[in-house]
């Protein structure tokens, strides 16, 4: 059998014995059919399934042959969060006028993107913007406390903005806030299963930088950016 691979668009993870799937093209989060999960969750398990099965994936476009798309690398995951950055005694400065400018802009131009992109565009754009900014970086370290401590900055900020507060929003902006100051977290987009709802938020390391630890822990991650 020609070897299949997930398509690039699509992540998943395993929630409650049932895959769940995030389509960053069609912005959506989907299940499959009972029969058609039960085939796929063996053939990723076994590397083997029932012919019609396997057709039946192939043709929903959630398994592709591997050569149509080898440049896809492998989705990779953060690390589980032990601490939450909002929950702890961190001694934040006031944010500058430009901090407040910057924040401001970054948010209003996130909510312009989300209305006019797809998730796809905006999160390979994001990606590309801190992987420039965060480069030169990499050889010198930045401190968690000061990782924390600009992440706390935009906290503050972003309550000048007038402009609902959305996790999906609201944690792009702050991984850009940070990258444009040379300062890397990641993306983390979990699930919960049943009932089912969706969250997202930024992370360093171990530290969540804007939300609650157990509500972050209450989900499951399903792609990390």
């Amino acid at each position: 059998m020609t070897q299949l691979r997930l398509h690039r668009d699509l992540s998943y993870c395993r929630v409650d014995g049932h895959l769940i799937f995030l389509d960053i093209q069609n912005d959506r989060y989907f299940r499959l059919a009972e029969c058609m999960e039960s085939a796929l969750a063996t053939y990723l398990d076994d590397g083997d399934a029932p012919d019609s099965g396997i057709r039946r994936l192939i043709e929903r476009k959630i398994l592709i042959d591997e050569r149509v798309d080898p440049d896809c690398t492998p989705l990779s995951f953060t690390k589980t969060p032990t601490r939450s950055a909002m929950e702890e005694a961190v001694h934040a400065r006031w944010a500058s006028v430009s901090e407040l400018l910057d924040t401001f802009v970054i948010v209003c131009s996130i909510q312009r993107q989300l209305k006019t992109h797809s998730l796809k565009q905006i999160l390979r754009n994001l990606s590309s913007f801190r992987e420039k900014r965060t480069s030169q970086a990499s050889m010198s370290r930045p401190s968690e406390a000061h990782v924390l401590e600009v992440a706390a900055v935009f906290r503050g900020a972003r309550l000048y903005v007038p402009i609902d507060t959305c996790c999906l929003l609201d944690s792009i902006a702050m991984v850009k806030f940070l990258a444009k100051r040379e300062l890397h977290a990641d993306l983390v987009f979990g699930v919960t299963g049943d009932p089912f709802s969706a969250h997202c938020w930024a992370q360093h390391d171990t530290s969540v930088l804007n939300d609650a630890l157990g509500h972050a822990l209450a989900f499951t991650p399903i792609k990390v950016i």
